[in-house]
């Protein structure tokens, strides 16, 4: 339940925050940044121990699980797939590039924490690691591959000085990214099945939806552009 709730409490945050954060940006960005240090340091310096456990269940583990930051890419996924935009939808589209920066950040974070110690014994004696922390520290290179030229062109400023083939072209990566997180999370899920059922289900349903909306939507765009040339 507290997956499920992480995500609700995502999702609201951005319908609540898109105009504060289509206003001041940088705000956000600086302030995500400094969140995910605050966090690292609750955790290690034992404060999680201090406070109630409902506290850290249901909102200290959606930043430290990785819960917010893969909410942050599901809104962007999916304001990539309506094809009828609502009044809701139009607010969160108007700062999806905005929201995709700040899931980079969070993501870039999160791989520092834990690449302290995964990625030299990756690098220096890959041997050595489980199966399942070596496919899962292989998958995280590739989309680290994916997400820096993404994060980088997710920028106004950046996007302005290139042509809109290029940046189209480089943005289509976004797809395999989406379901490479997936394909992430499932392989550490993998570790206990039964105890991470929930998590599988829901993840599988979400992903799931998204591939078929993807694919309507393309089917949709083909159908008119035949209808055009016709």
């Amino acid at each position: 339940m507290n997956l499920i709730f992480g995500i609700a409490v995502t999702v609201i945050f951005y319908i609540l925050t898109a105009d504060a954060i289509k206003k001041h940006p940088g705000a956000f960005y600086l302030g995500i940044y400094v969140w995910c240090g605050a966090v690292v340091m609750y955790f290690n310096l034992g404060y999680d121990q201090k406070f109630p456990e409902w506290f850290n269940v249901y909102f200290m583990n959606m930043f430290s699980r990785g819960i917010f930051t893969t909410a942050t890419f599901m809104v962007v996924m999916y304001l990539g797939v309506i094809t009828k935009h609502n009044k809701l939808s139009r607010k969160l589209m108007s700062v999806r590039g905005e929201i995709s920066i700040i899931g980079s950040l969070l993501t870039l974070s999160h791989n520092v924490v834990f690449g302290v110690k995964y990625f030299p014994m990756l690098f220096t004696n890959p041997k050595a690691m489980p199966t399942r922390e070596l496919i899962a520290s292989s998958i995280t290179l590739c989309l680290l591959a994916m997400l820096i030229p993404l994060f980088i062109t997710s920028f106004k400023s950046v996007r302005r000085k290139m042509s809109g083939k290029t940046w189209k072209k480089i943005q289509r990566m976004a797809y395999p990214f989406f379901i490479g997180i997936y394909v992430h999370i499932m392989v550490l899920y993998s570790a206990d099945v039964k105890s991470h059922i929930t998590g599988i289900v829901v993840y599988t349903l979400i992903y799931g939806s998204y591939v078929v909306l993807r694919l309507r939507k393309a089917a949709l765009k083909s159908r008119k552009l035949k209808a055009a040339t016709a």
